[in-house]
């Protein structure tokens, strides 16, 4: 019957009842060693991990004025009037990109509406 207290190296030599194999086996257990590989690639890691650190904080930041962009433009965009209270003439005022297609197509009679 194995006891489940530790009872110290002299007190496993008298439950097993042959110190003789005790000290071999704790001779034989002392002596083993387990080779570990030499670490080659924590540093590597530790220098990727910096790099990905640095990447993503430019990236939130970028992020986040992108954002900010987006918002104000969103803002912008819930300014302006109604398009149903709109005239296509105010609507293409506010869009000076859009206006010189818009009077070309107009102009070769491509629609039927008229600007003010």
């Amino acid at each position: 019957v194995v006891s489940t207290q530790s009872t110290g190296s002299s007190g496993i030599n008298a439950e097993y009842g042959n110190p003789a194999l005790v000290e071999d086996f704790k001779a034989k257990y002392a002596a083993v060693t387990i080779p570990r590989p030499e670490d080659t690639e924590s540093a590597a890691i530790g220098a990727a991990e910096a790099s990905f650190k640095t990447e993503m904080a430019e990236y939130l930041t970028g992020a986040e004025a992108r954002i900010a962009q987006f918002e104000a433009t969103l803002a912008a965009l819930h300014a302006e009037k109604p398009m149903e209270d709109m005239t296509v003439s105010e609507y293409l005022a506010d869009k000076p990109e859009l206006e010189l297609g818009s009077r070309l197509i107009l102009n070769q009679g491509l629609c039927r509406l008229q600007l003010q």
